[in-house]
């Protein structure tokens, strides 16, 4: 009987260590992370999408289809709030800050990139504490 007892033990500890494994890999998910604060690599808005938000300029668009993009930081941005502002980059270069978006239409932009700190610094040795936005213009096809 306490064989028996044992093995039981065994297979309910075993279910409760896949159980918490799977939750922990569910948790660490990249592509869930944008919602939590952290921004997940290869996060794209596509032309169609931006285009089919029906707004007529690029940060209303942004805005309506992926708000999270403008939020700088995850919950310690209101005890401190960043001492810059998100920029803007096109074709390796930096265009501007989130001003520039309002000067370009949806329909002039293939895709829209949100990178984070670490990859703005290292793409473009630029040293913020927000990331930015990579635009990818139609005529760059």
């Amino acid at each position: 009987m306490t064989a028996r007892i044992a093995r039981h033990r065994s297979r309910t500890m075993l279910a409760i260590l896949c159980s918490l494994a799977l939750t922990a890999c569910h948790a660490h998910d990249p592509s869930r992370s944008a919602t939590s604060g952290r921004l997940a690599v290869g996060d794209v808005i596509s032309h169609d999408e931006l285009v089919a938000s029906g707004a007529t300029s690029l940060r209303d668009a942004l805005v309506r289809t992926r708000r999270h993009f403008f939020t700088p930081r995850g919950r310690s941005s209101i005890n401190n709030p960043p001492s810059d502002a998100i920029l803007v980059f096109h074709d390796g270069a930096v265009m501007g800050t989130l001003t520039v978006l309002d000067m370009l239409r949806p329909t002039d932009v293939r895709a829209v990139r949100r990178i984070g700190v670490t990859e703005t610094y290292h793409r473009y040795g630029r040293n913020v504490s927000v990331g930015g936005l990579e635009v990818e213009l139609v005529i760059d096809r």
